[in-house]
């Protein structure tokens, strides 16, 4: 549990970062943290934790940037799912394959908000040319992928009281070989 909420913090804290970075530089140069953080939690977290972490991050994004409430917690938990279908097919502990993860998510999770804003208020924001502003933020915000993904595991293996970690040593007295 200790993981979890270390995560849910670290997202709520990284949901703030990019709030005030998106007022100093275009929002389209400010790499998408809340994104990464729930895609990290996706690969270091079990599942309910996982989705608990990018349900509370989703929510918090919704408070910061003004959309309609939940729907970037909605899009956040379907990334979860997304993110562990695909870790069950491919390596995404490895810095490149995540880094290029990222940077499709990125894209679809545009596409989802532009979705989700069309299907509740009846408009499709998303222009043709706002395309190539999903690209420059998804080139933004790809290269930090590796570095949160190592953070979130190094908390995660940091805090984790599961047995599994803890090292046990059993003195048979007997040969193991004969």
């Amino acid at each position: 549990m200790r993981p979890t909420l270390a995560l849910l913090a670290l997202g709520l804290l990284a949901v703030l970062v990019q709030g005030g970075l998106a007022h100093l530089v275009p929002g389209r140069a400010v790499p998408d943290l809340s994104l990464l953080l729930t895609l990290a939690a996706a690969l270091v977290l079990g599942a309910g934790s996982g989705l608990l972490v990018a349900a509370g991050v989703g929510l918090g994004a919704d408070m910061v940037s003004g959309t309609l409430l939940g729907q970037l917690a909605c899009l956040r938990v379907l990334e979860v799912v997304v993110t562990r279908a695909i870790a069950g097919q491919l390596d995404l502990r490895r810095g490149l394959p995540l880094a290029v993860f990222a940077f499709a998510l990125v894209f679809l999770d545009g596409i989802g908000q532009a979705a989700l804003s069309w299907l509740f208020l009846g408009e499709f924001p998303l222009q043709p040319g706002e395309l190539l502003g999903l690209g420059v933020r998804a080139a933004v915000t790809a290269p930090f992928a590796p570095f949160v993904g190592a953070v979130a595991r190094r908390i995660s293996d940091r805090l984790d009281e599961s047995e599994a970690r803890r090292e046990m040593r059993l003195d048979t007295r007997r040969s193991v070989l004969r």
